[in-house]
């Protein structure tokens, strides 16, 4: 049986039905993570959850089926960031976006083997449902990020005639692809310190980009300007 073939309808949940399915689900998270999106296989999965070829049948109808839902599991965990453990030195709205920054890539550090995956199988050619989730998964990000400049703007703490929403997508953009290069790529998890350094780096850039010449510290911080 093929990876493609679709020979039943997955089947409502019991509770023993939901147990198969966690152990799938987890499964295919070691399975993508290991083997990439593109060389796992249903029988790899199948294996690691310790089920039948056809008993994986029962619960997705494919290969993709499996790695959505692995994608919505991976959305809740990166709704709960995972913080540093000491704070930047800088002080102000720098060291807090210091910070920020560093937070996002001790996050995509805690699940950088599926966010390759996800970025990967959105970037397959063709139609593809991946690309979608992938963007849904950025907006949360961007869009804290676009409505915090946004107050900024309207208290006068930055440029009126800045773009808030493609300054958002533009730092949000940098940061991802930083964190894809050095930590999804990276044949080891990188250490806390090198991603604290990157978080070093970025906030200063962010800090520049936004504020420009700016040399008074503006009185809305980070955490309050995003509740």
């Amino acid at each position: 049986m093929s990876d493609t073939d679709r020979p039943t309808k997955p089947i409502a949940p019991t509770r023993r039905g939901a147990i198969t399915r966690a152990k799938l689900i987890d499964a295919g998270r070691k399975a993508f993570s290991a083997y990439g999106y593109e060389i796992a296989r249903v029988a790899d999965v199948a294996k690691l959850a310790g089920v039948s070829h056809g008993n994986f049948y029962r619960h997705f109808t494919d290969k993709d089926d499996l790695l959505h839902a692995v994608l919505d599991e991976l959305h809740q965990g990166l709704r709960r960031p995972v913080r540093r453990q000491k704070p930047s030195s800088a002080g102000g709205m720098l060291g807090e976006m210091i910070d920020y920054n560093a937070s996002f890539f001790h996050t995509y550090a805690e699940h950088r083997d599926m966010l390759r995956v996800a970025r990967e199988a959105a970037a397959k050619p063709g139609p593809s449902r991946f690309l979608e989730t992938w963007l849904e998964m950025r907006v949360p990000f961007i869009e804290r990020n676009r409505l915090w400049m946004q107050k900024l703007q309207a208290k006068g703490s930055i440029d009126p005639a800045m773009d808030v929403s493609l300054m958002a997508e533009s730092l949000g953009s940098m940061i991802e692809q930083l964190a894809y290069v050095h930590i999804g790529l990276a044949e080891q998890r990188p250490s806390p310190e090198r991603l604290d350094e990157l978080g070093q780096i970025c906030g200063i850039i962010w800090f520049r980009s936004i504020f420009g010449g700016a040399t008074a510290e503006p009185d809305l911080t980070v955490e309050e300007a995003r509740r």
